[in-house]
This record gives C-alpha cells, sequence and structure tokens, in this order.
C-alpha cells in the first residue's frame, strides 16, 4: 500500500464567521471533506482492491464530488487541518498568517473561500484536479451591475521607464467551461479569492510578502506576484461559486448575462462599447 498523503489546509480569512445565509453550507462542506479523509482512511486500512469493490453510499448528491479510483490513488491519505484566522478587518493579514501556517505545517495545499459565497460540495475536487499552481471557481461581483471577477491586467512603461499596472479590465465575454489563464485575455490574469485552491508550493517559492491590500485588493496583489514570477493563476468558468448581494440576492452565471441584456447600456457607460449579447 503506498505511503502517499495529502495534507489539505482549510483557511478562513473572514471578518465574522461564516455569513448567515451561508452557515449551512459551510458545515455542510467541512464535513463532506471529512467524509473524504475518512474514506481514504478506510481504503488504506483495508487495501485497495477490497476498498474499491464496496458499494459505498455517495457522500453528496453531486457525481462530480465523487471521488474516482485514479482520486484516491492521488490523494492517498487525505489529511485535513483548518487554521481560523477570522474575526479581523485585515482580510490581507489573515490571508498572509493563513499561508505562512501552511508552510509551517508543512501543507501541500490551501482551500479557502469567503465567508458570504456559496458553491458546490465537488469544488475541491474539481479544483484539485486541474492540479494547477494558482486555481480559483468563477466568481461574480456583488456590484451592481455584476461582472466576473476575472481580469486582464495591462502593464504599461511609465514616462520615466518603470513598469506600472494601467488598468484592469474584467473579462465580460469569459469562455464558458474552460480553464481560463493568462492566453485567454490581454495581459495577465487576476482573480478573486473567492473561492480558490493554492498549491502551498507557491508559498515556499515566493518570498514575503504574498497578499497585501494595495487598495486593489489582497487577492489581487496575489495574483500580481505570482505573475511576476512567472506562475500560473487559472480559473475554472465550469464551476461557478454564487457571490451574496447586500439584500441577499445571489450572484451568478446566470445574473451576470441577463442583467447584461437587458442594462447593457450601464456596462458601456463605464467600460466603453461590447460585444452584442446573444439571447440565453
Amino acid at each position: 500500500m503506498s505511503d502517499k498523503k495529502t495534507f489539505l489546509m482549510i483557511g478562513l480569512p473572514w471578518y465574522d464567521g461564516p455569513d448567515d445565509t451561508t452557515v449551512k453550507d459551510y458545515l455542510g462542506f467541512v464535513s463532506y471533506l471529512g467524509g473524504l479523509s475518512e474514506r481514504t482512511i478506510l481504503r488504506k486500512a483495508i487495501g485497495a482492491e477490497r476498498f474499491d469493490a464496496l458499494e459505498l453510499p455517495p457522500l453528496t448528491g453531486e457525481v462530480e464530488a465523487e471521488p474516482t479510483v485514479e482520486d484516491y490513488e492521488r490523494l492517498g491519505l487525505l489529511q485535513l487541518g483548518l487554521c481560523d484566522y477570522s474575526r479581523t478587518s485585515l482580510v490581507g493579514l489573515a490571508r498572509e498568517r493563513i499561508a505562512e501556517h501552511c508552510v509551517v505545517s508543512g501543507a501541500d495545499y490551501l482551500m479557502s473561500w469567503d465567508a458570504d459565497m456559496k458553491f458546490p460540495m465537488s469544488s475541491f475536487l474539481r479544483l484539485w484536479r486541474h492540479q494547477k499552481p494558482i486555481i480559483s471557481a468563477l466568481a461574480f461581483t456583488a456590484r451592481d451591475p455584476i461582472y466576473p471577477a476575472v481580469f486582464g491586467v495591462k502593464m504599461m512603461p511609465e514616462e520615466n521607464g518603470d513598469k506600472c499596472y494601467e488598468r484592469s479590465d474584467p473579462l465580460f465575454d469569459y469562455p464558458k467551461d474552460t480553464l481560463i489563464s493568462d492566453e485567454h485575455i490581454e495581459g495577465w490574469l487576476a482573480s478573486g479569492g473567492a473561492v480558490s485552491l493554492v498549491d502551498v508550493g507557491v508559498f515556499r517559492t515566493l518570498p514575503q510578502p504574498w497578499y497585501k491590500s494595495t487598495g486593489a485588493g489582497e487577492d489581487w496583489f496575489f495574483c500580481a506576484r505570482a505573475a511576476e514570477a512567472g506562475i500560473g493563476r487559472f480559473v475554472d468558468s465550469g464551476l461557478v461559486a454564487q457571490h451574496k448581494c447586500h439584500d441577499t440576492v445571489w450572484c451568478d452565471d446566470e445574473m451576470y448575462w441577463k442583467t447584461r441584456m437587458e442594462r447593457n447600456e450601464d456596462y458601456e457607460f463605464n467600460w466603453g462599447t461590447l460585444s452584442e449579447v446573444t439571447p440565453l
């Protein structure tokens, strides 16, 4: 039996505890991860052949949340850790301390999500299966009008010759069901950290600071540091998270395209002429 192990750290860089509209989802997802970990322990204890022959009940109602034999082989023993740095107004500092803890504790991956997000139970496995250094689910802003939290950042030289991040444009017409990367945008890709999975090797490669609030957001800053080091950043547009609006309206892909169609003038007022939207 293989001694393969995967150490997943759950990081909670929240202003407060889970939102009152997402606490059930939070508990459900953590319970799912616990169930997944238990099954990897059982597989090691009784052997892969006996375990794979068992007819176990599904962990969830999502097909993609159920681990395959290949998943089990690649995961080995799934070990879980929790770093709760919530109840702070300094989210950038919270993410930095969580990342430090991941390095010190020997974690392999860091999965974190914002307290006001809802996302599928399959999110961990679907992000992990891509085997990318930094990858996020597709999320949307809670601003009005909403837009994807995926950005193309163009760097232009200043008059004195130094580079600067001149412009950060949302990827309005993002490709659906696609692993979005730099090749899909002008410039380099930055994304929000709403639901993300990071290979902890990234933190071991990059010198600190990793996250810093510069006015553009600590998650944007992290993407900038990674881009400078040539580390890939990806967004799975087939894995959609929902973001709580202030009046508890959930922002997702369906709402985004509906708003684009019905209020295109609001987008063009802010960002100029955009491509015509085809009715859903």
